[in-house]
């Protein structure tokens, strides 16, 4: 009976790991799109603040970015949808990471700008703190060494920018933003070369 029962748990496990590789290959692109026009919006706003041009309308970009990425990844969600009619564990533990990094994220914005708890320039310590959380567990269900990699570089930018907080954290932002969107990207292509997806 314990013979049977452990063989059921290990085939419950790989059937989660092979539901996370095929999950991945299909869901990345609203990782992808959310990653690189924060990535873009954050770079903007950096460049306003290092020019002191159009600070003004800092505020108007995010909500803008916010709108119409909000819009999009509607749209995208029900495009894959319609491609990919079965829904995986592992594909919903992965949108349930990402949504919550995006809440969590919008949350420490909010207590900065409007609630005014803490200095606007330690909200992309807090960031990349939950960024390198949400990476070093999306590494273990999905195997993939980037992410890992990716996950230490977050937390060593964290630990930097809460002893250093300042303009030039935007920077470092916009820049790990786009590594994390498109490095695991060409990472699970090779994989999904490798596993014929």
């Amino acid at each position: 009976m314990d013979t049977k029962h452990a063989e059921l748990e290990i085939s419950v496990i790989k059937k989660i790991m092979e539901d996370s590789r095929s999950a991945v290959y299909y869901k990345s692109s609203q990782g992808i799109f959310w990653f690189t026009l924060t990535a873009a919006a954050v770079l903007v706003n950096y460049l306003m603040v290092v020019t002191g041009t159009g600070m003004k309308y800092s505020g108007l970009i995010w909500i803008a970015v916010t709108g119409f990425g909000t819009m999009y990844s509607i749209i995208l969600a029900k495009k894959e949808n319609r491609k990919n009619k079965v829904k995986t564990f592992a594909g919903k533990i992965l949108a349930a990471i990402g949504i919550s990094v995006g809440i969590a994220n919008i949350l420490f914005a909010f207590a900065s700008i409007v609630a005014r708890a803490y200095d606007p320039f330690v909200i992309v310590s807090m960031n990349a703190m939950v960024l390198g959380l949400a990476f070093y567990v999306i590494s273990m269900i999905q195997q993939l060494k980037s992410f890992k990699i990716i996950s230490f570089v977050w937390w060593a930018g964290s630990v930097f920018f809460f002893f250093r907080p300042g303009i030039h954290s935007l920077l470092f932002l916009a820049a790990m933003l786009a590594v994390s969107a498109w490095v695991p990207w060409a990472e699970e292509r090779k994989q999904a070369a490798k596993y014929g997806n």
